[in-house]
C-alpha cells in the first residue's frame, strides 16, 4: 500500500519532542537507534525543540534518570532497579512511569514519540496522556504483539498467531516455576495493554505494510489504526562498489550476525552448492559484522570449513564498497519490518537475495530474489541458478528502486503525524486489572533469566 499522502509546513503547533526508546549509543545500536539518532539530527533543522529518554541495561538501588551531556541536547538514561527487564513479564515497571511522569512535567512536550517500551514501562502512552501529553507511537518491531518478542516459535519458525494463552503459552519466556494460571493471565494482560497504548496513542505509524498487518492482526486490532509511513534512508557510502578483477560472483552478507539473521543457513546452502560442483572459483562470500555469541561464532566457522567464505568482522562502509559485491544475501529466519540492508544494497546498485519472510519481501520487489525462510536447498538452488546466468542480475538491477527519502525528508513528514497526534480524538484508556497477576507474580525469583520457552516441557 501506498504511503498516505502527507504534506506539512512549519505552521505546526508542535515545538517540542521526546523521543523514547529501548537504548541508545554507545550502549545499544541497532536499526530502532539509528533512526532515532537520524530524527535527533534532522529535526532540529525544521525548528524543532528534540529531547531523548533511553533505556539501559544496567539497574540501580532505584529506579532513576541520569542526564547525559555528550548528545548536544537535553538526553535521559533512565535505569530501573530489576534485572532482566527486557522480558515480557517484566514489561510493566510502575516505579520507571513515576520517573517518566516527572520528567514530563519538567520538559513539557508538546508530543511523545514512543519508539520502543523495553526497559522502560509498558504505560507510557497512557502515563502520557493522563498527564495531558498526546503520543505518537512507532512500530518499528512487533513487540507489541508478541511476548516472546520476534514472534519466532522454540523451533525458530516464524509466527503469525494471534496473542493468546492458546496460542502462546508454550512459547513465551519462562524462569520455570510459573504456573499456567500466571503465564495465562500475563499473556492477556500483555495483550491488553498493547492494544489499550496503540489505542491511547493520537497516532500509530509503521513502515511497512507487513508490520502493520502483523501487528494489528496479533492484537485483534482494524489495521486502519495504523498509518504507513516509509522511514528515511541516510546515503551510507561515499562511492559506488568497486569493480573487481575476477569473474567470481561476489556475495556479501553485513549487519549483525545473530541466530536470526540465517547465515548458518546461508553456509549451509553453499556446502549442497559445492557438494554438486567446483565453486571456489565461481563465487566467495564474505561476512561483514561482529557475531553476537562465541556459540555461534563456533558453530558458523564450523560450517564454513572449506568453503570460499571469509569472516571480515566489524567494518566500515568503505570496506563492503571496496569488496565489489554483485549480491547481497540476508538470508533472515525471523520477520523483517523493514531492513535498512535492502538501501545500502540499492545505493551500491546491488540486487539482493533476501528471505520471503515480513517486510523484505514487500520492498524488494523484482530487485532481486526470494526464497523460503531456513531453506537450504531452496538457496543453493537460487545462487545456482545465478552462476549459470547471469543476466538474472542484470534484470534485477534494471529493477532496482529510485532512493529512499532522505532524513529531512521524512522528518518533514513527521510534521504532519505529530500535528494529527496531538488533535487526535482519544478515548479514556480503559483500566487493567494487575492485581490478580502480580499477587501470583510474588512467587519465584524473577531477578534470573529465562531458561524455558514456554509450558510444554511441564505437561507429562
Amino acid at each position: 500500500m501506498a504511503a498516505e499522502q502527507v504534506t506539512s509546513t512549519r505552521t505546526s503547533s508542535i515545538s517540542k519532542v521526546l523521543h523514547i526508546v529501548h537504548g541508545y549509543y554507545p550502549e545499544s545500536g541497532g536499526g530502532t537507534e539509528a533512526y532515532v539518532r537520524s530524527l535527533l539530527e534532522a529535526q532540529p533543522r525544521l525548528g524543532l525543540e528534540c529531547f531523548l529518554l533511553h533505556g539501559s541495561f544496567e539497574p540501580r538501588a532505584r529506579a532513576c534518570l541520569e542526564e547525559r551531556d555528550d548528545l548536544g541536547l537535553r538526553a535521559f538514561r533512565l535505569h530501573r532497579a530489576d534485572a532482566y527487564s527486557d522480558y515480557w513479564d517484566k514489561a510493566h515497571y510502575p516505579p520507571a512511569g513515576e520517573v517518566f511522569e516527572a520528567l514530563l512535567d519538567d520538559l513539557q512536550p508538546d508530543i511523545v514519540h514512543v519508539h520502543q517500551w523495553i526497559r522502560l514501562s509498558d504505560d507510557l502512552v497512557v502515563r502520557a496522556l493522563r498527564r495531558g501529553v498526546r503520543a505518537l507511537v512507532s512500530l518499528h518491531d512487533l513487540y507489541a504483539s508478541c511476548p516472546a518478542c520476534f514472534r519466532l516459535r522454540p523451533d525458530d519458525s516464524h509466527c503469525e498467531r494471534s496473542v493468546s494463552f492458546e496460542n502462546c503459552a508454550d512459547c513465551v519466556p519462562l524462569r520455570g516455576f510459573e504456573s499456567p494460571e500466571e503465564v495465562r493471565r500475563g499473556i492477556e494482560v500483555y495483550r491488553d495493554n498493547a492494544r489499550r497504548e496503540l489505542l491511547a496513542a493520537g497516532r500509530v505509524l509503521a513502515a511497512t505494510e507487513a508490520t502493520r498487518q502483523l501487528v494489528c492482526a496479533g492484537l485483534g486490532l482494524d489495521h486502519s489504526i495504523v498509518q504507513i509511513e516509509p522511514l528515511g534512508y541516510a546515503p551510507r557510502f561515499g562511492a559506488t562498489r568497486h569493480a573487481h578483477v575476477d569473474a567470481r560472483l561476489h556475495l556479501a552478507y553485513w549487519g549483525n550476525v545473530t541466530a536470526r539473521k540465517g547465515v548458518d543457513v546461508l553456509l549451509d546452502a553453499l556446502r549442497l552448492v559445492a557438494s554438486r560442483r567446483a565453486i571456489d572459483n565461481e563465487l566467495e562470500l564474505t561476512i561483514f559484522g561482529k557475531v553476537d555469541l562465541e556459540s555461534l561464532r563456533e558453530d558458523l566457522q564450523r560450517r564454513a570449513e572449506g568453503l570460499p567464505v571469509r569472516f571480515a568482522g566489524r567494518y566500515e562502509y568503505d570496506e563492503i564498497v571496496a569488496a565489489g559485491v554483485d549480491l547481497a544475501v540476508f538470508p533472515s529466519t525471523c520477520f523483517e519490518t523493514y531492513g535498512f540492508v535492502l538501501d545500502e544494497a540499492f545505493e551500491l546498485g546491488v540486487p539482493a537475495l533476501v528471505t520471503k519472510v515480513g517486510a523484505f519481501e514487500e520492498r524488494l520487489g523484482d530487485a532481486g530474489f526470494l526464497v523460503p525462510p531456513g531453506d537450504a536447498a531452496a538457496l543453493a538452488a537460487t545462487l545456482e541458478a545465478i552462476l549459470d546466468d547471469r543476466s538474472l542480475l542484470m534484470k534485477a538491477c534494471v529493477a532496482i528502486p529510485e532512493r529512499a527519502p532522505t532524513p529531512e525528508d521524512h522528518a518533514r513528514r513527521l510534521l504532519a503525524h505529530y500535528e494529527a497526534a496531538s488533535t487526535a480524538i482519544v478515548a479514556e484508556p480503559f483500566t487493567i486489572d494487575r492485581s490478580e497477576l502480580e499477587e501470583l507474580r510474588r512467587h519465584g525469583d524473577r531477578n534470573t533469566a529465562p531458561r524455558l520457552r514456554g509450558l510444554a516441557p511441564r505437561r507429562e
